[in-house]
């Protein structure tokens, strides 16, 4: 995933070094703007199902009667909220084309989060043993995009009101989630230890298509600050692919976990969510991230 990150950054750099050269030439105008802003995208079933979803758990408990080990089963509540918003960052160039019409090309990244903490119990090592669970969920992605602005009203070194379409390539998708237990040690003067369990997945290749309206306004005739407001559309679905999943529990912990999403029977390594926890299986996850997108620029031409 990394490689293909490279590869198309790679590709982006070479449009932009082409577009700068011919601009030279010819004379044109450009701009250059670091990007700050919120996107706010839908997520789907990983709103919908995953984050708040409850972990299946089971296990033996050893009781003084001696009836030996019997087996427990309950669900330890933890939902984490629903990741409705996060930071994006990145640069943009764009060239005049005329005098109300100019190229735009660009590279961003955006992440969101969402993390929660109680206070629980596990069948742990045959004992009904009080744990810290820390559960976090992220979603990360890198994209280039290409578009075109069309300047709206135009008032020469004060303002420009415009709208613009780009075309969106998210080509490096990431979600990740731990779960960590704290445990205390109560043989050891109240030493602490932990299990954690980590899944990490990706995708790539998601198209989205965004129109955006926007506004800059002038400092000097070479600076301006402006803003943008938009929406994104999706045009494909994706899956979260190339699942991994570890933890540390030992076979002596005698206790077993049900996790949110998990890779899916078919052998295919995509990432499943958990739909039905009595059965235990893991259903089809296909995603979007239809959202809004607002972004804060500083623009400096040259």
């Amino acid at each position: 995933m990394f490689n293909l990150g490279i590869k198309w950054l790679s590709q982006l750099t070479f449009i932009i070094f082409v577009l700068v050269s011919s601009a030279t030439m010819a004379e044109v105008r450009w701009s250059v703007s670091p990007v700050l802003g919120v996107y706010s995208p839908d997520l789907g079933l990983i709103n919908d199902k995953v984050l708040g979803a409850s972990l299946p758990v089971s296990g033996e408990l050893l009781f003084q009667d001696g009836g030996g080990p019997r087996q427990v089963r309950y669900d330890v509540d933890n939902p984490l909220s629903r990741i409705k918003y996060g930071a994006e960052a990145g640069v943009e160039f764009r060239m005049e084309l005329s005098q109300r019409n100019h190229f735009v090309i660009g590279l961003s990244s955006w992440e969101g989060g969402s993390t929660s903490r109680v206070r629980t119990t596990l069948p742990f090592q045959g004992r009904l043993t009080g744990t810290i669970y820390t559960r976090r969920a992220s979603i990360a992605y890198l994209q280039y995009y290409l578009g075109w602005r069309r300047d709206l009203v135009k008032k020469h070194k004060k303002y420009n009101i415009y709208s613009r379409v780009l075309l969106n390539e998210v080509f490096d998708i990431d979600f990740r989630e731990s779960f960590v237990f704290e445990f205390t040690d109560t043989s050891s003067d109240g030493a602490t230890f932990k299990r954690i369990a980590k899944l990490e997945t990706q995708a790539t290749g998601h198209m989205m298509l965004q129109p955006a309206v926007g506004g800059e306004f002038f400092m000097r005739d070479w600076l301006s600050v402006g803003v943008d407001l938009g929406y994104a559309f999706g045009l494909n679905k994706f899956e979260l692919g190339n699942a991994n999943a570890s933890d540390d529990f030992q076979a002596q912990d005698t206790v077993s976990i049900q996790y949110p999403t998990g890779a899916l029977g078919d052998g295919s390594r995509k990432l499943g969510y958990l739909a039905d926890e009595q059965d235990g299986g893991y259903k089809k996850m296909e995603l979007d991230m239809n959202g809004w997108r607002a972004l804060f620029k500083i623009n400096i031409y040259y």
